[in-house]
């Protein structure tokens, strides 16, 4: 099982919430083929890899850029800013993935909750907007919970493995 680390602030405490969602996300892929990790799972044609590197692209957008401060130049909701390289090994996508949301978590870490994001891309998300630290790893940790649940059922789609809470991993039968 995952184990628990005392935060002492809501941000530490937020940041938490967020790591346990990278792991869980992670951990649902153990045992995948570089083969089923990059086929098609629904009609849309997304593939567990490319939710991974979606996952890497969101955390990244909000903790560095949002939340950190940290502005992206030429940002446009409609550009493909963050796109990811279909043809990238499998391995340097978890990887990156590990380093990059490991990194934007750490930048995050001691900006206060109550404290107004370092940056914001004004007129993106058709006005959309958080006005708090708070309010952007909420939203983070909701996309990031959302996302766990895509990838449950890639995964049982894939192979039938389920997520068990008991193991802190996928049982596959």
């Amino acid at each position: 099982m995952t184990e628990t680390t005392p935060t002492t602030t809501d941000t530490g405490e937020l940041l938490a919430w967020i790591g346990r969602q990278h792991h869980r996300l992670l951990a649902s892929t153990a045992g995948l083929t570089e083969e089923q990790l990059r086929a098609p799972v629904v009609s849309s044609g997304w593939s567990v890899l490319g939710l991974l590197g979606h996952t890497r692209d969101t955390t990244v957008l909000w903790l560095h850029h949002i939340v950190a401060g940290r502005p992206v130049d030429g940002f446009d909701e409609e550009e493909e800013v963050f796109d990811n390289d279909p043809q990238r090994p499998a391995g340097e996508v978890v990887q990156d993935l590990r380093e990059a949301c490991a990194a934007a978590v750490e930048q995050a870490r001691e900006i206060p909750a109550d404290a107004a994001p370092g940056w914001w891309p004004e007129g993106a998300w058709g006005g959309y907007r958080q006005e708090t630290v708070r309010g952007c790893l909420l939203h983070l940790l909701t996309e990031l919970a959302a996302h766990a649940g895509h990838m449950d059922i890639a995964r049982e789609l894939t192979d039938g493995g389920v997520w068990d809470f008991a193991v802190d991993g996928v049982r596959v039968p």
